[in-house]
């Protein structure tokens, strides 16, 4: 090698250090971490069908595995433990009552966990959800005015991954897609066969339903 090309070699492996100081920094994102939700319900022995207050916490444990659960909801139920044969029937009425509130009976799953003796034991719900997780904010700003070409700052973008993160629905979709409920096979087959005999396929709407301006006001 020359001492042209060694030169030219320096000099460009310095450009590329240079460059490299200088890559754009990714944005700040916002994330979710994994966590399992844990309920307990206490019975009686003695009572004769699920309670108003068993029945209302059955429909909020339904209500948030529907819209944040993933993986099986387990009932568990307390081994050796005064009263846990009747635990066994209160779960069934639980199951029951999920079903009601619109889970797949595949979803609903079953334990036991030692109770140890203890009286009183409560019957278990558990499963996981995702929790949605901030990235930290720096509330400091450097100048501004003497930047460098193809610098970035970990402030920008970070309120906007707060936001997000505040808002999303299912913490879960800031990891992976959500999956896609099963398409409308008899819809489908309807819209074909109407295509093929040359019918219209959009749905029929109504008066009240029409985009028609009103001209019920005056100029």
């Amino acid at each position: 090698m020359t001492f042209k090309h060694l030169c030219l070699a320096l000099a460009g492996a310095a450009l590329l250090a240079a460059c490299s100081a200088h890559a754009p920094q990714p944005l700040p994102q916002a994330t979710a971490a994994p966590e399992t939700v844990r309920v307990e319900m206490a019975y009686d022995m003695r009572d004769n069908g699920l309670t108003w207050r068993q029945l209302d916490l059955i429909a909020s444990v339904a209500a948030e595995y529907k819209a944040r659960g993933h993986g099986p909801l387990v009932i568990s139920y307390p081994q050796n433990a005064y009263g846990s044969d009747a635990a066994i029937g209160v779960i069934a009425d639980a199951r029951a009552q999920l079903f009601a509130h619109g889970l797949d009976w595949r979803a609903i799953g079953g334990g036991a966990y030692d109770a140890g003796g203890r009286p009183g034991a409560p019957i278990i719900f558990s499963f996981n959800r995702y929790r949605a997780v901030a990235p930290a904010c720096d509330r400091s700003w450097p100048d501004l005015t003497n930047s460098r070409p193809g610098e970035a700052w970990p402030q920008f973008g970070c309120a906007t991954a707060t936001n997000l993160a505040v808002q999303v629905a299912d913490p879960r979709d800031l990891l992976t897609a959500g999956t896609l409920d099963p398409s409308d096979s008899a819809r489908r087959a309807t819209v074909l066969e109407r295509y093929r005999q040359g019918l219209p396929t959009a749905g029929e709407r109504t008066a009240q339903e029409s985009g028609t301006v009103s001209t019920a006001v005056g100029d």
